[in-house]
């Protein structure tokens, strides 16, 4: 593997880059930005942060599965050295790597056969990243370091299997990687993923976990995960699955 220091473009581009969607659409439908990538401001390098380029190129953005997204999740995380959550909020990081060195991944997965207004805003929402939804939720690829790195916060121990959990279904990511009250928690995420390995019955059907998460955003606000033992917080949500089902079946 051979790392090279991680590029992101200056505010500059950024701006220039949301002002002239219908300037550059032939550009994100079947061109490059390599031209343009030549003027200033377009590579900004970090001391800190290397990254593995031609691991990036594997990459495939051909299929909307949940299988694809762990494999591109795993490959992004992977092939970023050091990154931290603080520059993972950075804008301007995502915006190189999707017009650059992942281009053909965020095309493939995003863009399509779009065209005009409709190649627009895929371009807005997934080329881009604005605020803190868009940097965890919408953009090509930093939604895809997101996905592992609360997957690590989950379970240190094994990551993979964690992440394979959160992404099984868009309503288990919804509930831990988008909602920060969760994911900002890890005790609490800790817990929730080891309760959906141990209850198969939670994540069986949609209803099910849908109505699980309920009975515990009701019953766990008083609860101060961070305060008791894992047996205790694995104890409440096994206590919250019993509820959800009696509910189901009642």
């Amino acid at each position: 593997m051979t790392t090279t220091p991680l590029k992101y473009v200056a505010q500059s581009v950024v701006d220039s880059l949301k002002d002239n969607f219908a300037t550059n659409r032939d550009r994100y439908s079947h061109g490059d930005f390599l031209e343009l990538s030549e003027e200033n401001g377009w590579e900004i390098t970090s001391d800190k942060v290397k990254i593995d380029t031609e691991a990036l190129q594997c990459l495939d953005g051909t299929a909307a599965t949940a299988e694809a997204d762990i494999e591109n999740s795993l490959i992004i995380y992977n092939a970023i050295e050091g990154m931290t959550p603080a520059l993972a909020r950075e804008e301007r990081v995502w915006v190189r790597l999707c017009h650059i060195e992942c281009l053909h991944y965020a095309r493939a997965r995003w863009i399509k056969k779009s065209e005009g207004e409709e190649l627009d805003k895929a371009v807005r929402d997934h080329f881009f990243a604005q605020g803190r939804t868009g940097i965890r939720d919408d953009n090509a690829i930093s939604r895809l370091w997101w996905n592992m790195h609360i997957a690590t916060i989950a379970d240190p121990d094994a990551p993979e299997e964690a992440l394979r959990t959160i992404l099984k279904t868009a309503d288990i990511r919804q509930a831990i990687v988008e909602r920060s009250n969760t994911a900002s928690r890890e005790p609490l995420a800790r817990a929730l993923v080891r309760a959906m390995r141990s209850i198969p019955w939670i994540t069986s059907t949609e209803d099910s976990f849908r109505e699980f998460m309920k009975v515990m955003n009701r019953d766990a606000g008083g609860i101060l995960f961070e305060a008791i033992s894992d047996s205790d917080a694995d104890a409440a949500l096994e206590q919250y699955a019993e509820n959800a089902r009696r509910r189901l079946t009642t």
